[in-house]
């Protein structure tokens, strides 16, 4: 229901619930608060009231004045809040009760409950509206959500940053790892972290890039020794390769140097990686598509077990123990 309707609706009470009340020698109508309570149920179940002011003891605080006892208070309909006051004789017996019962009929009529009672006009028109517009409950003011120092970036934006590793052919897991990030909480603050591990990574991936075609456009000479000339790109050589190096050599040579021993061993393990062994390993390595040179160290530094920088670094039993793996 709205403020308008409600003079209309309720400003005229039914003469069932009219009563009469004796005052300076007349006979008054009015209802009474209880009845009045109805109404205000019926038009908002949330209506309240309060006192103006308590007293010491907690209780609503009037005062007293020429032998009428007055108590002032406010009264919510709606969402808005109108004064009221209840008088009545200083010494009744219930004294609270009755200011209270008094405010309410007379606050409610504020709002247009009853309002025909309280004036000498007759009321043909029930659905009279007053000229003065009902004033409106002020605006609530809207509080904004205090926001976090630091807020959490946007799943929006951890979608494009997982897309732009993908286009660069990245794992966005092992960048954010480098950046020490955990990207199910990743805040505003640690996006330039971020950012900056993904812009070395795409810079160290293309250096890769450009090696891997440089390897690709001509081999060691190491490696063309053994060729035939007419082999100028690793793709050309890769077949020939793996039916040349097929590492009997090496085998042959640790069974002679350890004729007890039928387990072949290597002579000299510690010492560094031939440029021949280095050019079978590549060549094997790329027939079974680990073509590029992270690729291939990466897997160097998984079986030696230590971080591998460059396949020089490699022994020759940790060399050897990688062909074996390719062969099989």
């Amino acid at each position: 229901m709205k403020l308008e309707e409600i003079i209309s609706k309720y400003g005229v009470p039914d003469p069932k619930i009219v009563g009469k009340l004796p005052k300076g020698g007349m006979q008054l109508d009015f209802v009474g608060h209880a009845d009045v309570t109805k109404m205000l149920i019926e038009i908002d179940p949330e209506w309240t009231w309060e006192p103006t002011a308590f007293d010491a003891n907690g209780l609503p605080a009037y005062r007293v004045e020429n032998g009428m006892a007055h108590m002032a208070g406010w009264l919510t309909i709606l969402g808005v809040r109108r004064l009221g006051i209840g008088s009545v004789m200083h010494n009744k017996p219930d004294l609270l009760k009755e200011l209270i019962s008094d405010f309410i009929r007379n606050a409610s009529m504020r709002f247009g409950v009853c309002l025909s009672l309280w004036t000498k006009q007759e009321w043909d028109d029930v659905s009279y509206t007053s000229s003065t517009p009902a004033p409106k409950p002020a605006p609530v003011a809207k509080v904004e959500p205090a926001k976090p120092a630091d807020p959490l970036v946007s799943m929006d934006n951890i979608k494009r940053f997982v897309d732009a590793c993908k286009t660069a052919g990245l794992n966005h897991e092992h960048i954010a790892k480098s950046a020490k990030i955990d990207l199910a909480d990743l805040k505003e603050s640690q996006m330039p972290a971020l950012r900056e591990a993904f812009a070395k990574a795409k810079e160290l991936a293309a250096s890769f890039a450009q090696e891997d075609v440089a390897q690709e456009d001509e081999l060691p000479p190491e490696v063309m020794d053994d060729f035939n000339p007419a082999f100028k790109t690793t793709q050309e050589a890769v077949a020939a390769v793996i039916n040349i190096f097929s590492a009997e050599e090496v085998v042959a040579e640790s069974k002679a140097n350890h004729p007890a021993n039928g387990t072949p061993q290597i002579k000299e393990p510690g010492a560094p990686a031939t440029s021949k062994q280095i050019g079978m390993f590549r060549a094997l390595a790329s027939g079974k598509g680990i073509a590029t040179k992270a690729e291939q160290l990466s897997m160097a530094s998984d079986s030696s077990g230590r971080v591998i920088g460059s396949l020089e670094e490699l022994t020759k039993s940790e060399i050897s123990e990688l062909i074996t793996i390719l062969k099989a």
